[in-house]
């Protein structure tokens, strides 16, 4: 078994199954990425693919067993590179984060520049996903961190580490008479219509059982997941939205009005996802502390080996 079958087996499986798309990620041909998964199964004396003609149909039950095995032994050569190049105070490689949107526009946007220029050597990458394939992305590897609130479904091989807060507001457009209310209550706000994150989101969940516990059924008039399209609708009196503070700006959104509500709704935590037992890089640990810069790494290392759930 070589490390390119195992790199090529993966390649497939992330991409749904497609030599063709496999391929082109690895930068090679569909004949060397279809000789090498043949390789690797010649090599362990099972087949691991389900096969009709030319077409890959997905695993056989010994490939579904296999595949986080050959998973961590990719992790385990990349923890490898990492720990040699520390060694060397070498900071290369990549750092892939997955975030959503808001994250990545408000919460990142202080920080990636800084930490480019410090670290020319390592290329970031963003991946913008729900916190949901967020917690799929950090557990298959195919990202080093995960920057979210807490994934309704938390794979056990994350550990979740506290970052920051995320107080909220209530947007709406300029002169909407809710915003005349005080004091602003949970029954004021569900005379109106709503526009709403899905309830993959943790503020989604939030305000939803707010709202339940209130005996409250505000009319739902648009869920979505794109704060700047929740921004845009709200602006059009489509309905009035629940948002991170941090995506509000008094000047930059004009058409806006808003209220602070963190009285109405508790705030959200947002949390680094890594897988436990990774390895971590010295700017690693840089760009986790640019987030939270009261965790130290003794406080990182603590909350790696935790298993308690997010709040």
């Amino acid at each position: 078994m070589k490390l390119q079958q195992v790199r090529a087996f993966c390649a497939v499986i992330d991409h749904d199954m497609s030599v063709s798309r496999a391929a082109r990620a690895l930068h090679t041909t569909q004949s060397a990425v279809s000789k090498q998964i043949g390789q690797l199964e010649d090599s362990l004396g099972v087949a691991l693919l389900i096969r009709a003609k030319s077409r890959i149909l997905g695993l056989t039950d010994v490939g579904r067993q296999v595949l986080q095995c050959m998973r961590g032994i990719l992790a385990a050569t990349e923890d490898i590179s990492l720990i040699v190049a520390d060694h060397r105070r070498e900071a290369g490689g990549r750092l892939a984060i997955a975030t959503t949107h808001t994250h990545a526009r408000y919460a990142l946007q202080d920080i990636v520049p800084g930490f480019t220029r410090r670290h020319p050597g390592v290329g970031l990458h963003l991946v913008q996903a729900t916190p949901s394939e967020i917690a799929d992305l950090v557990a298959t590897g195919e990202v080093d961190l995960g920057l979210s609130t807490a994934p309704q479904i938390l794979p056990p091989s994350l550990a979740t580490i506290p970052c920051y807060q995320l107080k909220h507001v209530l947007i709406g457009e300029r002169g909407h008479p809710v915003f005349e209310t005080s004091p602003l209550t949970l029954e004021a706000i569900a005379r109106h219509p709503l526009i709403t994150y899905s309830e993959q989101h943790a503020i989604g969940r939030r305000v939803n059982e707010a709202f339940a516990a209130a005996g409250l059924s505000p009319k739902i008039a648009m869920r979505g997941t794109d704060v700047e399209i929740m921004k845009s609708y709200a602006a059009t009196g489509v309905g009035l939205a629940v948002i991170p503070l941090i995506a509000y700006s008094r000047t930059r959104d004009r058409k806006l009005d808003a209220r602070p509500v963190d009285h109405l709704f508790p705030t959200s935590i947002v949390y680094a996802l890594a897988r436990r037992g990774a390895y971590w890089p010295r700017h690693l640990y840089e760009f986790v502390g640019k987030l939270a810069p009261d965790l130290t790494p003794a406080a990182i290392e603590e909350a790696l080996l935790s298993t308690e759930p997010p709040a």
